[in-house]
C-alpha cells in the first residue's frame, strides 16, 4: 500500500515521474507520451527485468534508495502508482 498523498513530497514525486519517463522511453522505445495512468505491463510492455532496471536507474538519477521490501507489484500497475510508491517508500542516499 502506498503512503497517503497528503504526506508525499510533491517535489520528489515530480522528480521521480520525470526520471521514470526518461528511463521508460529508452527501455521500451515508446515514442508517444508516457502518462501517469499508463499501465506499465499492458501499455508499455515492461517486463520484470525492465522493472528492476527502471528502479535502479530512478534511484541513481534521483539520488534515493527505494524500500523494495514493501513493494507489492499487483498494487503498482500504472506509472503514477509506482511513482507514488517510490516517493513514499524511499530515502536519500
Amino acid at each position: 500500500m502506498t503512503a497517503p498523498d497528503a504526506q508525499l513530497d510533491v517535489e520528489l514525486r515530480h522528480r521521480v515521474v520525470e526520471a521514470m519517463t526518461t528511463v521508460l522511453k529508452r527501455l521500451v522505445g515508446h515514442e508517444g507520451p508516457i502518462t501517469e495512468d499508463l499501465d506499465m505491463a499492458d501499455g508499455l510492455g515492461v517486463s520484470s527485468s525492465m522493472g528492476l532496471e527502471l528502479l535502479l536507474e530512478v534511484e541513481e538519477q534521483v539520488g534515493i534508495q527505494i524500500d523494495v521490501e514493501k513493494m507489492r507489484p499487483d498494487e503498482l500497475r500504472t506509472v503514477g502508482e509506482l511513482a507514488t510508491f517510490i516517493t513514499g517508500h524511499s530515502r536519500p542516499w
